[in-house]
């Protein structure tokens, strides 16, 4: 047997221990049985992503790909219907008319700012963790099993100086600040953990590919794009952008001999930016560089509260705060223990949750498969939404 810590474990045991203890795999394993959040539009833009940067379709025609694109972000939103059944949420609609606006704007924006030809897209990893006390040896639970950080990339790239890059696609309210992007240990843990999964390949730093949700998701409002706002305006040449070339029956990310190149550190600029950012109206890319040292501590950090993760004996408790009560799914069992009404807040347990199903390959998922990133690779099966 092995022991599993995915990101969601790590993130929900530093922010809250008790409902970590309740959704974890490894603990109660639970979810609500009805739906308490509308569509999540992170989610459905992701996987139209993939679709858009699959690389065997990378030097086919946009013309081509763009209606494959809005096919899977149809959906992935139906599936998020179908698992829902009778008890859609309220504003289900309206942030799925969200994602559908972001997602015309995105691919009007990109070809204008591309500078990367993508590698693989939504593809899965794993990595054992090293012992703290013994950074040569593997981490193991107090039971013998070793421990293995599991995660999946949204995009792994290439630049034209033969850097690869991890692209992580998120939707926000508002752009992030620079230092939590500086800061963002899932996204330098994924650098370490794919060095480990892919021996050989050097990750170059990390970029954070934003996009802002419609005024009228954030104010409670009709979803709108100002007029143009999204518009990346004219595609422009390879030249005039700089990076790899785009769309092109003899460049593009095909082109490129990858899973055999490392990094060839050598074709860079002798001092290249440690941050850089592509900004529009509602998207924003910015570039930062991971050093050495930055990727070697992630791994460290993540080892010893692995450590603590996996503690038969670690202590449970609530860390109660107004944005993480907020939209915790566990509130109102919580809070009945909080009062010290154990027996009613079991009840609740039993009789509004379920068992969360196994993770499984999604159907048509790219990255749940191995595909050819090779010229003359099959693309995935699209099914109507």
């Amino acid at each position: 047997m092995v022991a599993i810590i995915t990101p969601a474990d790590r993130e929900g045991f530093k922010q809250c221990r008790r409902a970590w203890d309740l959704q974890a795999r490894d603990r109660r394993n639970l979810e609500p049985m009805v739906a308490v959040d509308p569509l999540n539009v992170d989610r459905a833009l992701r996987d139209a992503l993939a679709v858009y940067y699959f690389p065997g379709m990378w030097d086919w025609t946009r013309a081509v790909v763009i209606p494959l694109v809005a096919r899977a972000l149809d959906a992935s939103v139906a599936r998020e219907r179908d698992r829902l059944g009778p008890e859609v949420p309220r504003g289900f609609d309206v942030r799925a008319g969200a994602a559908r606006q972001l997602l015309d704007a995105y691919v009007d924006w990109a070809p204008g700012a591309e500078q990367l030809a993508p590698v693989l897209v939504e593809v899965d990893y794993e990595a054992d963790l090293p012992d703290p006390a013994r950074p040569d040896s593997a981490l193991f639970t107090s039971g013998g099993e070793p421990i293995r950080y599991r995660g999946r990339l949204d995009l792994l790239a290439v630049d034209e100086h033969d850097a690869y890059w991890i692209v992580c696609h998120r939707v926000v309210k508002d752009w992030t600040p620079l230092g939590a992007l500086v800061r963002d240990e899932e996204a330098v843990t994924a650098c370490w953990a794919w060095e480990q999964y892919y021996i050989g390949m050097e990750i170059a730093g990390t970029i954070h590919n934003e996009m802002r949700l419609p005024t009228g998701v954030r104010d409670g409002g009709d979803p709108s794009l100002a007029a143009g706002g999204g518009s990346g305006g004219p595609g422009r040449s390879a030249q005039e952008r700089g990076g790899v070339r785009q769309h092109e029956g003899s460049g593009g990310g095909r082109s490129i001999p990858q899973h055999r190149r490392l990094y060839a550190h050598a074709t860079e600029p002798d001092a290249p930016e440690r941050v850089r950012h592509d900004t529009g109206p509602w998207f924003r890319r910015t570039w930062i560089r991971r050093s050495r040292a930055e990727i070697s501590q992630a791994a460290r950090q993540l080892a010893v509260e692995a450590g603590a993760l996996f503690d038969p004996d670690v202590a449970i408790y609530p860390s109660p705060s107004a944005a993480a009560c907020g939209r915790c799914p566990f509130a109102a069992p919580c809070l009945a223990r909080y009062e010290g009404r154990e027996d009613e807040a079991e009840a609740i347990l039993v009789s509004s949750y379920r068992s969360r199903p196994e993770d499984g390959p999604v159907p048509g998922r790219l990255g749940g498969v191995t595909w050819s990133t090779g010229r003359g690779a099959a693309p995935p099966t699209f099914t109507n939404g």
